[in-house]
């Protein structure tokens, strides 16, 4: 029994001590692992949209490569991807910008790309 107790005992201390979860995801942003992939812009209009990353975990500055994606929504389609450029994150965070034309049938999400890996966010329709 005192095993039992000790062994309950052990899991809650590393439960209490667990790092606390991020806070919920914002709209048009992508969990990763370390961080949240974001879009934001005047969708589903044309405008200035920006790609950004903020990075929670990890040490040291990264350069990452930002772009987005657009899909016509009735079909599914990915009918853009563009590349925006290359950041480095400063204190953990990067973003880029770019005017795109976008109409009422387009969705657009953030892509990214580091170390060979590409990463995405939510789409905003």
């Amino acid at each position: 029994m005192s095993v039992l107790m000790a062994l309950v005992a052990i899991v809650m201390g590393g439960i209490a001590m667990a790092p606390a979860a991020s806070a919920a995801v914002p709209n048009g942003c992508g969990a990763l692992t370390n961080g949240h992939l974001c879009i934001n812009g005047p969708t589903p209009n044309a405008g200035t949209y920006t790609a950004s990353y903020m990075r929670f975990g990890g040490e040291g500055e990264i350069t990452v490569r930002l772009g987005i994606e657009i899909k016509v929504e009735r079909t599914g389609q990915i009918a853009q991807t563009s590349w925006i450029g290359y950041k480095k994150t400063q204190n953990g965070y990067a973003s880029l910008s770019r005017y795109t034309l976008l109409d009422s049938e387009g969705c657009i999400r953030a892509i990214m790309e580091h170390g060979g890996t590409k990463f995405i966010s939510q789409w905003r329709c």
